[in-house]
């Protein structure tokens, strides 16, 4: 039986002890516990850990901060070297974020060439990694990704419209990329009881970047806006309010039954996103869907579901950076309140069909099948 290592960002723990009192969704546990009960052999570790205290650290990682904060990539070495010994007892390492999933290329590319140790580094956005960076600084660091990503036994992409993207923009061998279905719990983001179109609020949540709130925040509708997140600044106005806080520090912000319930209270969601490849807002659209709420969705070019998602059946679909249209939609609802319910039930319906763990769980375990 072959030993896996999975990196990820961290946070699930405190979520383990809320699950077992249903007070939090198994959404974000990668299919780690279902991998474990086909006999998979995992240990499972944050890839975010504080740095130990050693010379090496001590003499190299001003340079690693200097390019990372310079450059805006994180490919953080430091960051494997200091679970060396860990991942020499792996026969695969898998890395389920971005910045690690670099890091570990660039490590055994450049730092431990002679290592056979298998890798599989997973993303969220790869094609659109090196845009913000200028040109001069781009041409440099896209040879650097080429040999990063060719090191990489295996890639794991989040949208299908990324992986087919980057194979075209790093001209990857297809063969070793694999694209993850994300489901969500369709048990925890339920509907609740009521009828809620008479609703005085309009929720929209998500830390990133990718995030376009500067469009929602042109939106007028007699409704109030709320929106969760730490890109904007906080304030409460007759409008508009915007909280902040991340589920890390859930404690002083918003715990999952918490937003649940403003998932399930409000009239409908809205995901505005910018038109990137990235299959970003997954997470939110379908935890709202499953809460049985129209979801107000940006058709990005990185829309990771297009065949899933009809408009005006079970969501309503809006151009990129287009105000008036997202202003049209919530007018259109509120004066077609068969077709509000009717895309609620055709929502949950939706999310429980295509996207529940079940269907995360058997995408993930195609993929790892490969690690045996």
């Amino acid at each position: 039986m072959s030993k896996i290592l999975i990196f990820d960002k961290g946070g699930r723990n405190q979520r383990i002890s809320l699950i077992k009192k249903n007070k939090a969704p198994k959404d974000f546990f990668q299919s780690i516990d279902f991998l474990r009960s086909r006999n998979f052999s995992i240990d499972h570790l944050c890839s975010s850990i504080k740095y130990k205290r050693n010379l090496l650290v001590f003499v190299f990682r001003p340079f690693e901060e200097i390019f990372s904060k310079f450059s805006k990539i994180g490919i953080r070495p430091l960051s494997v070297f200091q679970f060396k010994e860990k991942i020499n007892n792996a026969d695969y390492v898998v890395s389920l974020t971005d910045g690690f999933s670099l890091s570990l290329g660039f490590y055994y590319s450049f730092l431990n060439k002679k290592s056979k140790i298998k890798l599989a580094g997973g993303f969220h956005k790869l094609s659109e990694f090196l845009d913000k960076l200028p040109f001069l600084l781009k041409k440099f660091y896209y040879p650097i990704f080429k040999i990063i990503l060719k090191r990489l036994n295996y890639l794991i992409f989040y949208g299908e419209a990324d992986r087919l993207n980057s194979v075209k923009y790093f001209e990857l061998d297809e063969g070793k990329t694999f694209t993850i279905k994300f489901g969500v719990d369709t048990d925890f983001w339920i509907p609740n009881k009521k009828n809620n179109f008479e609703s005085n609020y309009i929720f929209s949540i998500g830390q990133d970047p990718s995030r376009d709130f500067s469009t929602l925040l042109k939106v007028k509708t007699k409704r109030k806006i709320h929106i969760h997140t730490n890109l904007l600044h906080s304030l409460n106005s007759k409008r508009l309010k915007v909280t902040n806080g991340t589920y890390q520090k859930y404690k002083n912000c918003y715990s999952d039954i918490k937003i649940r319930k403003l998932y399930q209270e409000s009239f409908l969601i809205i995901v505005p996103l910018k038109n990137v490849f990235q299959p970003s807002g997954y997470s939110v659209t379908l935890q709202a869907m499953s809460c049985g709420k129209p979801v107000i969705l940006t058709k990005t070019k990185g829309l990771w579901a297009p065949n899933a998602f009809v408009n005006l059946k079970n969501c309503i679909l809006v151009n990129p950076h287009n105000h008036e249209e997202i202003e049209n939609a919530i007018s259109f609802l509120e004066n077609n309140k068969k077709i509000y319910e009717r895309i609620c039930l055709n929502a949950r319906k939706t999310a429980e069909k295509y996207f529940s763990l079940d269907i995360a769980n058997k995408s993930t375990l195609k993929i790892f099948k490969n690690f045996k």
